[in-house]
């Protein structure tokens, strides 16, 4: 939800609410989404515009979770679900803002933009490291900080939210991803209970500023040698700070149930900050004059300091007499549910995590003393407060005391009755939840089953053309049908009060055409699914109808028997290709050629080698390796040897043979294609060359693949789901097409050049497009093989003609050497020249 500016606040004043903290030996609750999106910010970069290098952000995810491994930390991820109805007004803000930015997309901005597919990968990472993951019905905070409060453990988040909760607060941006060393020490003081100091608190600032969180990310490298150190022992530690919300209440400053109302005066994304500016003007006085603090900062510090002088029914009773009575209901009640959060000992992700992992609980610490008399040791914000802030103390207390008065008639002394904790996930029926808690459902089905609505986050893509994921609605839209069409709960339609039947729909939200803004659609379920939908049993031919009836001339008999000879883990990728090509009208066979690189590439050598996309870091790694491998093969081909695949593979079918690629194959490839993982340089002055036409066909591609396994996972996963780290490369796959569209005969191409090291995998290549090719709608193969003629046609008569031009300048040479020897044999000798002011000329004559 987040609290606006009190990031910032708490950064400036670093040493007054923050503790040195060292993290290790315990259980850390984890806000995924967060972490996700600020790992790929650190990882990619500027390349997230080209749609998304899922491959690195896979690698970071993995090197973090390790790190913690190393320290003995015990991790729990929670992921966010779908939207609550009131948050709808800030989802589209949001939204409208993304489109902005993706419509002026520079490929040299520093704006990070997620690719679509970001969450799944980021799941896919933590599964993979055996670390429990739960997704929640709404957003997690609630749930987070519930699981905390059961473990006394911290929460890793970077979200202004848990600056109020009752939890111990780790901001993400504080921590240091890089292993320590220390001593254990007989008498040492508890790991919180130093101040921070001076120094360190201006680093934390600058970090807040800069906001990067892994940039020296480290763990012990296996065989390196380790630090020379005392006899003794030792732990692994990460360093970082943690926050209470004791370090915020102080001292009789503030009280914990004043918190929430502090929270909704400050603005979230709930309520609007605007809604209170009748209170801040007439209520509260100016909020200082102070040129050195921003006027949130100013509004944060006399917002605390009116608290103080205030009890919690007071201050909420004379916000209400200052606020619309439209708004007054939604500020008691966002109060209310701040309450319930603060809390909240409801925890459904604990259950969870105890009944889906063997020994989920390691680490539950009961509450020490130092936590117990922390309220009691808090810091005094009146001593604490630099001078600056003393000066700029609020000038209006008169008129407070004058308002306060004017408006206590208002205020009513009875006493609220017991808040009851509201179990959200009551309104969804429990095989749902059995579906959506492992995390096998993305987010955006508790939208269309609680809020009938889908919110369209745009991808890097051409805007003339409409949004790419509108090539995948008919997947989308059957997925809402058998939500609503559960074998013995179907969903009745409606009659109005005129008793017309009202179709069951839902909401398409996505970005308008051209401009920036966004457009609501209504999406009626135009026909049942073509199957009973079992969610105990699920039918697995509902992936069949949707080509049946929305791919008719992608002979889906033959297709589905075809899969058979894919990789499990390759055949609902290509599926997403085949129905892509039937159905878009930007994509063209030279992306299909990108994409199948692509996935030999990663899919082959990342297994194989350690990744490395660094040119300089991949010499200084493997330069020996290159240098030797490459002089056998030159003394090979000199000596007329072939290299070729062993007799023993050729038995083999062809994607079974990927697991016997050489290394040696791996580093040669590797080498020719590294600089293709990166930007191209010409962006960096040309940046109007970079093409989002090219990217609005991979944009879609993701699209019909992020649809497709939706509809698998709602199936019970009969087709294994892809792996995009294995799969997906933007800037690859963008160099790659640009690479190959210059070229007349694609496949020459890529066998003498870019794998030409490594006969196994061109041959796997060969193998994924003979079997899409059977497949190609006709119309595209004509037009792409049209255009391969114009341009093989326009390149043989540009060498004819100079090849002419060379053989014409050839013989007018030499007929002019002949007609010069002819004329210098027929030429008279001429009588020797002596110069009488030259001295060496008589040498001449000798």
């Amino acid at each position: 939800m987040g609290v606006r500016g009190l990031t910032s606040y708490i950064a400036a004043r670093a040493e007054i609410y923050l503790k040195p903290f060292e993290l290790h030996s315990t259980a850390l609750v984890i806000d995924g989404d967060n972490l996700a999106c600020n790992l790929y910010k650190d990882v990619t970069g500027c390349y997230s515009a080209f749609g998304g290098d899922y491959d690195d952000f896979y690698r970071a995810v993995v090197q973090f979770f390790q790190v913690l491994d190393e320290c003995n930390i015990r991790p729990y991820v929670l992921m966010d679900g779908g939207y609550e109805e009131r948050k709808l007004r800030t989802v589209g803000k949001r939204l409208r803002g993304k489109i902005s930015v993706i419509k002026r997309i520079n490929p040299n901005a520093s704006i990070t933009l997620f690719p679509l597919h970001l969450k799944e990968v980021f799941v896919d990472a933590v599964k993979d490291c055996g670390v429990p993951v739960m997704r929640c019905v709404f957003e997690a905070d609630d749930e987070l900080a519930a699981l905390a409060r059961k473990l006394n453990c911290p929460v890793l988040s970077y979200d202004s939210d848990f600056y109020i909760h009752n939890v111990k607060y780790i901001p993400l941006i504080t921590l240091t991803v890089k292993v320590l060393t220390k001593q254990v020490k007989a008498h040492s003081k508890p790991k919180d209970s130093r101040d921070l100091r001076r120094a360190q608190a201006k680093h934390m600032e600058k970090r807040a500023k800069a906001n990067k969180i892994v940039g020296g990310m480290q763990s012990s490298a296996p065989g390196a040698a380790a630090p020379t150190a005392k006899p003794g022992k030792t732990y692994n530690y990460l360093d970082c700070c943690i926050y209470r919300v004791e370090h915020l209440c102080g001292r009789g400053t503030l009280s914990a149930e004043k918190l929430p109302l502090f929270a909704a005066l400050l603005g979230n994304d709930y309520i609007a900050r605007s809604a209170f500016r009748n209170f801040f003007a007439a209520g509260m006085g100016k909020a200082g004059r102070s040129k050195k603090l921003k006027q949130q900062q100013r509004r944060i510090r006399v917002t605390l300091q009116w608290l103080r002088g205030e009890t919690a029914e007071s201050a909420l009773g004379k916000v209400l007499s200052r606020l619309k009575k439209s708004q007054r209901d939604s500020l008691v009640a966002q109060v209310h549910a701040a309450i319930e959060g603060y809390s909240n000992e409801l925890c459904h992700a604990y259950d969870f995590f105890e009944a889906h992992y063997e020994n989920a609980f390691p680490y539950i610490e009961p509450v020490s003393e130092a936590e117990e008399s922390d309220a009691e040791e808090a810091l005094d914000l009146d001593e604490e407060l630099s001078e600056v802030e003393e000066e700029e103390q609020l000038q209006g207390e008169e008129h407070n005391e004058a308002a306060a008065k004017s408006h206590s008639e208002d205020e009513e002394e009875e006493p609220e009755p017991e808040l009851e904790v509201e179990d959200k996930t009551l309104m969804f029926p429990q095989w749902f939840l059995d579906k959506l808690y492992p995390v096998h459902l993305s987010r955006f089905f508790v939208d269309l089953l609680h809020l009938r609505k889908y919110i369209n986050n745009p991808q890097i893509e051409h805007f003339p053309h409409h949004d790419s994921n509108e090539l995948a609605l008919p997947i989308l839209n059957y997925v809402f049908a058998l939500l609503h069409h559960v074998e013995g709960a179907e969903t009745k339609p409606r009659v109005n009060g005129e008793g017309v039947v009202q179709p069951i729909e839902y909401t398409y939200m996505t970005r308008a055409v051209r401009v920036t803004n966004v457009r609501y659609y209504k999406m009626p379920i135009e026909e049942p699914p073509a199957y009973k939908f079992v969610p105990a049993a699920p039918d697995a031919r509902h992936l069949r109808a949707i080509f049946d009836s929305k791919v008719p001339h992608a002979q889906t008999e033959q297709l589905f028997e075809r899969l058979e000879c894919l990789p499990e883990d390759l055949r609902l990728y290509f599926l997403a290709i085949v129905y892509w090509l039937h159905r878009s009208e930007h994509c063209d066979l030279l992306h299909l050629h990108a994409l199948l690189l692509c996935l030999v590439v990663l899919r082959t050598i990342d297994v194989t080698i350690p990744a490395e996309r660094e040119v300089k870091a991949f010499h200084r790694r493997f330069g020996k390796i290159l240098k030797q491998e490459r002089a056998v093969r030159n003394k090979e081909a000199a000596e007329g040897i072939k290299r070729g695949v062993k007799p023993a593979l050729l038995e083999l079918p062809v994607p079974e043979r990927m697991s016997h690629v050489p290394k040696s194959d791996c580093y040669l490839v590797q080498e020719r294609l590294l600089p293709h993982f990166h930007m191209q340089e010409i962006f960096k002055k040309k940046f109007d060359l970079y093409s989002t036409t090219v990217l609005h066909a991979f944009a879609e591609f993701q699209a019909v693949v992020y649809q497709l396994n939706g509809l698998n996972s709602l199936l019970d996963h009969p087709l294994a789901s892809p792996r995009m780290n294995q799969l997906y490369c933007g800037a690859l796959l963008y160099n790659l097409y640009d690479l190959l569209r210059h070229r007349p005969d694609v496949r020459y191409h890529v066998q003498h050049y870019l794998l030409s090291d490594s006969q196994l995998m061109f041959d796997f290549y060969c193998f994924l497009f003979d079997w899409c090719a059977d497949f190609i709608p006709s119309w595209k193969q004509t037009q792409v093989d049209q255009a391969a003629l114009r341009v093989q046609q326009k390149k043989r008569y540009k060498k004819e003609r100079q090849a002419a031009r060379k053989a014409a300048a050839t013989a007018t040479a030499a007929t002019d050497a002949t007609e010069t020897v002819t004329a210098a044999a027929n030429a008279e000798p001429e009588d020797d020249f002596y110069d009488l002011n030259n001295k060496f000329c008589a040498l001449k004559v000798c």
